[in-house]
């Protein structure tokens, strides 16, 4: 496939005045940039969610918003964008003020067209960079900003916190999360950000390997040890020595080798099989689970000793439909790297394709949605549109009724699980849909369910619902 012809950098100009506004525009024209504009806040922040934006020159004095609000909430959307600030001599927001809040330079009016220019050409220049060292080189390499790859919400805050926290220590660390949420990703970062970030990084799916051949591909084999060991292999635990092990999906490690990885652990000691010659280990471990495995526990699936010794320390990785405001941020991310990777250049989402991206569920996290980001690219023109998703309206696919337990009734939860956790999901989807009715005011969603505003806040963090609507 032919590489399409480069297309001009896009410079989003912000002004209340209409003249000042189209000067500027025609200005950057000449120079060889896309302009686009806006006159006020809102429609700024609509075309920075919606739309591939190089830069942004941002005026301080907007109609419906302060330029430093406006540049907090462009930030969520997207901390990678460059907006350069535009204040005036002697107003309320000082070039301190713009650079501590993420603006990447200041201009104070009057200003030489010249310099406006050089200063977007430089944030250009250097945001294109960043952009293709993103797409060709991975996180671990990049050292991109953790925030850059997992999203900026409150509730990922909350786990790259976490992240930073543990990394520096030796802890074990367990990482509980859906399909697709990133926890692969999680355990990475606190490889990266170890003092073993030069020692490998050792994954091992324990839901893909059968149960014959775990205990090998652990702890390694000698020649002869068992039919078809031909010769000696070392096992991950050797591999990985002095770096980071992580085992993924550890919920589903068969019960007769749970108390081997224990004493494994415990002892920072292995035997390959066959072999009468321990082996010292000195790697961290990291295990991740989509499994309740305190349920686990109960039906005796999983070892409580091993869940303790595994567990010194939890991250819990919240869902995408849980942490809304990252989902336009991702989907942007995914949309450059699918242009880069199939030679396109779409430049961003319409209007309903950004509704049908808000409303839909997600069951398969940030994986499913970089699938479905990727499918429409290959489909879409300049813009992708709802119908290029390929993901169903939420209202055509809700259930009739909100106890859709169908595909529940497998054996692997009780009534009592059942009840609880169905009750607990009933609950949610109606705060969230009274929040999403009422704009996001918790004291009008407050007085329609008849409760106080205290249990409110209380059951909103509790079910981890987004405060974005």
């Amino acid at each position: 496939m032919n590489a399409p012809k480069a297309r001009a950098p896009r410079v989003l100009v912000t002004n209340e005045d209409g003249d000042i506004r189209r000067r500027l525009a025609a200005s950057f024209k000449r120079e060889g940039f896309e302009p686009l504009e806006a006159r006020d806040a809102e429609t700024a922040l609509r075309i920075i969610r919606q739309e591939l934006v190089d830069a942004v020159v941002l005026d301080t004095m907007l109609p419906d918003k302060d330029g430093v609000e406006v540049l907090r909430e462009a930030k969520r959307f997207d901390p990678r964008t460059p907006i350069i600030l535009v204040t005036r001599l002697g107003g309320t927001v000082s070039p301190e003020d713009a650079m501590s809040n993420g603006a990447y330079d200041c201009l104070t009016k009057p200003f030489k067209m010249d310099d406006l220019v050089f200063a977007v050409r430089e944030a250009v220049r250097k945001h294109s960079l960043k952009k293709w060292c993103h797409s060709h080189r991975s996180p671990e390499e990049d050292g991109v900003p953790l925030c850059e790859i997992m999203g900026s919400s409150n509730q990922m805050r909350q786990v790259i916190a976490a992240i930073e926290l543990v990394a520096p220590t030796d802890f074990t660390v367990l990482i509980m999360g859906g399909t697709g949420s990133g926890k692969e990703v999680v355990a990475k970062a606190i490889h990266r950000l170890s003092s073993r970030g030069d020692a490998p990084f050792v994954p091992v799916d324990c839901g893909s390997i059968p149960a014959t051949l775990i205990e090998s591909e652990l702890f390694g084999h000698e020649k002869g040890s068992y039919t078809g060991a031909d010769r000696s292999q070392p096992g991950k635990f050797e591999i990985a020595s002095q770096g980071t092990l992580f085992l993924d999906e550890v919920s589903n490690l068969p019960l007769p080798v749970q108390p081997k990885l224990l004493r494994a652990l415990q002892e920072r000691t292995i035997w390959r099989l066959g072999s009468t010659k321990p082996i010292e280990v000195g790697m961290r471990v990291v295990a991740a689970t989509n499994q309740d495995l305190p349920s686990m526990m109960q039906e005796r699936r999983f070892r409580r000793d091993l869940y303790y010794r595994l567990n010194e320390f939890s991250i819990p990785v919240p869902s995408l439909r849980e942490r809304q405001e990252d989902i336009i941020f991702l989907a942007k991310q995914f949309l450059e790297l699918t242009n880069e990777e199939l030679c396109k250049d779409v430049i961003g989402f319409s209007d309903d394709a950004l509704e049908r991206l808000l409303s839909y569920e997600w069951p398969g996290n940030v994986r499913e949605l970089r699938n479905v980001i990727r499918r429409a690219v290959l489909g879409a023109d300049a813009h992708i549109r709802a119908a290029d998703l390929g993901i169903a309206d939420a209202a055509s696919t809700s259930p009739s009724h909100p106890f859709d337990l169908g595909r529940s009734l497998d054996g692997t939860q009780s009534l009592k699980q059942l009840v609880r956790s169905r009750t607990s999901e009933l609950e949610k989807q109606v705060i969230a849909r009274v929040l999403k009715q009422t704009g996001g005011n918790r004291a009008k969603a407050a007085r329609i369910l008849q409760i106080d505003y205290k249990t409110l806040y209380k059951k909103i963090r509790e079910h981890g619902i987004s405060a974005a609507f």
